[in-house]
């Protein structure tokens, strides 16, 4: 194993498929596949194209980047993947958090899971940031598209890109963290390339963004986690499960499920067995890519989505390094190219702390989010606020202060103008999300208790 940090020196464009005209989309991590190729993209630039270097070499890239070499997926520090089980208050007004696959397991999950401030709202497997590190964490740019005949900016066709910022809300360079499993079969020759720092181009327009330090070191000693007959498996990206006959698995039939995982994990984990698929938090979604040397699309998958969890029951506990080669191995197809990256856990899950800024006068700063919508509501305009600024959050601060100058803004006190600007101007994007989150839930209880005629 090799544990890898990744310093970010400029924004990464760590995009998705587009969706119609919609500005491109990024990533919020770093996912494997992004690494291997860019670690495959250095390889080449040091030694040649693999078809034309001598065959020991050929068979070190194909040893290094299409065998059981396992790329993981690299997180920001104070940022993780929220997982499907996870139940946490709608709006954030508390810090309740209740794991369903646990529940009832530890004195802390004991009873009905319920939350006093509104509705408790499952995870999406999305990768969410905390503290300091929750900063703005997304820029955009627009660009014109260019005629490739006529090298020209075509005309009305303008497109939007989002990138990661590489530096938090603090200043402070991003550093993202993750592993590398180098397998049995890869030479010390092969496993001492991969152990050395270099710089990288990590995403999309490296030209101009994607700068990075990569800094390997041997993996830290893990203690090896408890076990129990009960553990739950947490994907933190894809994974391409089939069935014997190479189909999809069927998520939904929990006998074919147990016997396609007791087959892929049983030599594993010491000969734990699994008996029993106990439940099953899951998304679906296709994932394919781009093959950069042969310039080819990658075959599409349907995977399951990371932030899925599969709750297992063994016959007897699982070996205690099992469970940890399991976790740098991680389950399905494709597992080299990045795919089945997954955490074991026998607890409820929790939020991991991120970088907390230093807060004066008192343990903790108070959350801006609620007195910025007490603020809003207060102006008499909160329900046109949450209706026009949601679609603005992403964009340029300009469009954002342009609300402040529509007509039926025009009333405003000056002191509710200055407090507004310096809102729209200051606060980031996920303080304004939770801001407009609060401020519905605001003006839906305002409705409820306005008596009608």
């Amino acid at each position: 194993m090799l544990d890898i940090q990744v310093t970010a020196h400029q924004p990464l464009a760590l995009g998705v498929h587009p969706a119609g005209t919609a500005p491109v989309p990024t990533r919020l991590h770093v996912p494997g596949s992004v690494v291997r190729g860019a670690l495959a993209a250095a390889w080449i630039a040091e030694h040649g194209l693999p078809t034309k270097v001598p065959a020991a070499k050929r068979r070190e890239f194909l040893t290094l980047f299409e065998d059981e070499v396992c790329y993981g997926p690299l997180f920001a520090t104070g940022s993780q993947v929220v997982p499907l089980s996870v139940l946490r208050c709608k709006y954030r007004n508390c810090a309740t958090v209740v794991d369903e696959a646990f529940v009832g397991t530890g004195d802390e999950n004991q009873g009905e899971p319920s939350c006093t401030h509104g509705p408790l709202a499952s995870g999406r497997g999305e990768v969410e940031f905390t503290g300091a590190a929750s900063g703005p964490y997304v820029t955009q740019s627009t660009h014109l598209q260019i005629d490739d005949a006529r090298q020209v900016a075509e005309e009305r066709l303008l497109f939007t890109r989002r990138a990661l910022t590489h530096r938090d809300a603090e200043g402070a360079e991003r550093t993202f963290h993750g592993r590398i499993a180098l397998g049995s079969r890869l030479s010390d020759e092969s496993a001492a390339w991969l152990s050395r720092s270099r710089r990288l181009r990590l995403g999309g327009r490296r030209g101009t963004s994607g700068a990075v330090t990569y800094t390997p070191s041997p993996a830290a000693t893990l203690v090896p986690p408890t076990t129990g007959h009960r553990i739950a498996l947490r994907l933190i990206a894809p994974a391409i499960l089939t069935d014997p006959s190479g189909l999809p698995l069927d998520l939904a039939d929990p006998q074919a499920l147990r016997a396609a995982l007791d087959a892929e994990l049983s030599s594993l984990l010491g000969g734990a067995h699994v008996t029993d698929v106990e439940r099953v938090w899951a998304r679906r979604e296709r994932v394919g890519g781009w093959h950069a040397a042969s310039r080819l699309p990658k075959p599409v998958e349907l995977a399951v989505s990371a932030g899925s969890v599969l709750l297992l029951g063994f016959n007897r506990p699982p070996a205690p390094d099992g469970l940890l080669a399991l976790a740098g191995r991680g389950i399905g197809l494709r597992r080299n190219e990045g795919f089945g990256a997954l955490e074991t856990a026998t607890t409820a899950w929790e939020q991991v702390p991120g970088p907390e800024p230093v807060a004066t006068g008192q343990d903790r700063a108070p959350d801006p989010a609620e007195a910025y919508a007490r603020m809003i509501l207060d102006t008499g305009h909160g329900a046109w606020f949450a209706d026009n600024l949601r679609s603005h959050i992403q964009g340029p601060t300009a469009q954002r202060i342009g609300l402040l100058e529509r007509p039926r803004m025009r009333r405003l006190t000056p002191d509710q103008r200055r407090a507004l600007t310096r809102m729209l101007l200051d606060a980031p994007a996920d303080v304004l999300d939770r801001t407009l989150g609060i401020l519905s839930a605001l003006n839906r209880l305002m409705e409820r208790q306005t008596p009608r005629s």
